[in-house]
C-alpha cells in the first residue's frame, strides 16, 4: 500500500513558528513521526511521500495549498492518505482536516 503523509513545519523538521509561512514542499519517504507510523502500518505499507507545509501558509492559502497537495498525492499514486498528528492542534488541525476531506472527496483515497 502506497501512503502519503502530511506534516506541518514543526513535525516536518523545518522549524517552529518562524517557519509557519513555509509553502508546501515534499520529501520522498517517511520523515519525523512518519517513520514510526510506517512501522505501525506493517510491511504491506510504505510512506512514499511526505508533504510538509507551514501552518500559516496552509490556512491562509487553503485553496492553493489543497490544489497543490492533491496534485502531488495523485502523482504519488497513493492508496492511503494520513495527516498529522494534527487534530486538536489549531491551524495544523484545520489544514489537515481540510486536506483529508479534499483527498477523500476529490481523489477517493481514504
Amino acid at each position: 500500500m502506497r501512503v502519503v503523509h502530511y506534516l506541518n513545519q514543526f513535525f516536518g523538521g523545518l522549524g517552529g513558528e518562524e517557519k509557519a509561512a513555509a509553502p508546501l514542499e515534499t520529501r520522498d519517504g517517511a520523515i519525523g513521526p512518519g517513520k514510526q507510523l510506517e512501522q505501525l502500518l506493517g510491511t504491506d505499507a510504505e510512506i512514499v511521500l511526505t508533504l510538509i507545509c507551514g501552518d500559516n501558509y496552509a490556512t491562509e492559502n487553503q485553496d492553493q495549498f489543497i490544489a497543490s497537495a492533491l496534485e502531488k498525492i495523485r502523482a504519488a499514486d497513493a492508496d492511503l492518505f494520513i495527516a498529522g498528528p494534527c487534530f486538536l492542534a489549531g491551524r495544523y488541525g484545520v489544514a489537515g482536516g481540510a486536506l483529508c476531506k479534499a483527498v477523500q472527496s476529490q481523489l477517493e483515497i481514504p
